[in-house]
């Protein structure tokens, strides 16, 4: 996916726990050099929100695949809802997305496609 993107993380979580969590991932591939956590997010009714325009002005190629709606509540068309993962070494959710992340790079608003998943509300 590396390879169709540029990654970028973005947690809710305090830097110290997501950086290790984000090199643990890295594996020292330098893939994951972006980063944003808890300090870059807003907090809001007792959750916080990322704004994704902190990451690239022109959002019709970006999208987020977070487990938490209320992250992105204020981008709701560039969102992939995703269950949460607890350690499910069977889980597939992520592999199952990758015709989906392959489909999204063939086009020219991402928020044409993702918008008509939200109505659906389906989790990957």
């Amino acid at each position: 996916v590396s390879q169709w993107y540029e990654l970028v993380v973005f947690t809710a979580s305090m830097e110290i726990y997501g950086a290790a969590v984000a090199d643990k991932l890295d594996n020292g591939r330098g893939i994951l050099r972006r980063r944003f956590y808890r300090q870059h997010c807003t907090a809001e009714n007792g959750s916080y929100t990322k704004n994704l325009s902190s990451i690239c002005d022109d959002l019709n190629r970006v999208f987020i695949l977070d487990n938490s709606p209320g992250a992105y509540r204020d981008f709701p068309d560039n969102a992939i809802p995703i269950k949460s993962w607890f350690s499910d070494p069977l889980d597939v959710a992520l592999l199952n997305l990758l015709p989906v992340l392959d489909a999204l790079r063939f086009t020219h608003d991402v928020r044409s496609v993702l918008s008509r998943n939200l109505h659906l509300h389906r989790l990957w």
